[in-house]
């Protein structure tokens, strides 16, 4: 899915696919939010916790965007959701 979400743009998938990558995005960026935000809160001051605490701050403002009708914002908010999913997931220990 991260990958998909991440190729919108250039793709093009349907209409349907991408109201469905917007939700399972955004519900994957929920779900990881909280483990990462934890991180966060466990780590010491420095370059892992900064880069945890980024992470973090933009899935959170991404995952309020809502979904455009066009398709070519639509595919770059899926884009930027599969970004935020993908910076949450590696921090969560998932792998692409």
């Amino acid at each position: 899915m991260i990958e998909e979400a991440l190729s919108a743009p250039r793709d093009y998938p349907t209409p349907e696919r991408l109201r469905y990558l917007y939700a399972a995005a955004r519900m994957a960026i929920q779900r990881l939010t909280p483990i990462v935000a934890a991180q966060v809160e466990d780590a010491a001051p420095g370059p892992e916790r900064a880069s945890r605490e980024r992470a973090v701050d933009e899935a959170e403002a991404i995952v309020h965007e809502g979904l455009s009708p066009s398709p070519l914002a639509a595919s770059l908010t899926i884009s930027a959701l599969g970004r935020a999913l993908w910076g949450l997931h590696q921090f969560a220990g998932g792998e692409r």
